[in-house]
């Protein structure tokens, strides 16, 4: 065998040494302590759109349901007393309840009576224990009890029959991550259309626009 043969044959064989071994595993430990809040961050990012799109979508189904059905929606965000939030949507159970009182209906307790939170007889519900309990995103509530009502899917006061918010009052939702680094505002207008934007001093959303 020739001597270049051999050195071919050498390194063909020739394993880690430990110097190798210790300088790559300090290159991986290195690496995985940089990834980590990365993946963190990504999670608590994950869980606060997952919120906002959950919620868009109940509304959204309670607006369209509102025009179908020709009878006013009930919605309703409440922080539960056993810790947490849920927002819940509701129709009226008999024509007469809400004859009275055309552009309302009242809000489900989506904590303590959810099974009432029905529209066109789906539960229309949704609970931050179904967004990961205490690692879900947490909320305030700035006047979220209303109704869609049958005219064009527009928005009336629970609190006065047939009287609409007026042209500069909305209702809203801020969802904040449980480190609450990041924050997005759902907002629902008088017209009954929503949205999601995101406070001028949080960190952008791709998709959601600036408040």
């Amino acid at each position: 065998m020739s001597l270049g043969a051999e050195r071919v044959s050498d390194m063909r064989h020739r394993g880690f040494t430990l110097i190798e071994l210790m300088v790559t595993l300090v290159v991986l430990t290195v690496l995985i302590t940089m990834a980590v809040p990365s993946f963190a961050d990504y999670f608590q990012k994950a869980r606060v759109r997952g919120a906002a799109d959950q919620v868009t979508n109940l509304l959204a189904r309670a607006r369209a349901a509102a025009v179908k059905t020709n009878m006013p929606i009930g919605v309703l965000a409440i922080e539960k007393a056993s810790g947490g939030w849920c927002v819940g949507a509701r129709q009226p159970a008999e024509p007469g309840a809400w004859q009275l009182r055309p552009s309302t209906a009242s809000g489900c307790d989506c904590e303590t009576s959810s099974a009432v939170c029905l529209v066109d007889g789906e539960k229309l519900v949704v609970d931050n224990a179904d967004l990961g309990a205490e690692r879900a995103p947490t909320i305030d509530i700035v006047d979220f009890d209303f109704s869609y009502t049958p005219k064009l899917g527009g928005v009336s006061s629970n609190g006065a029959p047939g009287k609409a918010f007026l042209e500069s009052a909305a209702s809203s939702l801020a969802i904040t991550s449980a480190n609450g680094r990041y924050v997005v505002n759902v907002i629902v207008t008088p017209l009954g259309q929503s949205y999601v934007c995101v406070p001028g001093d949080k960190p952008p959303f791709f998709s959601y626009r600036s408040c």
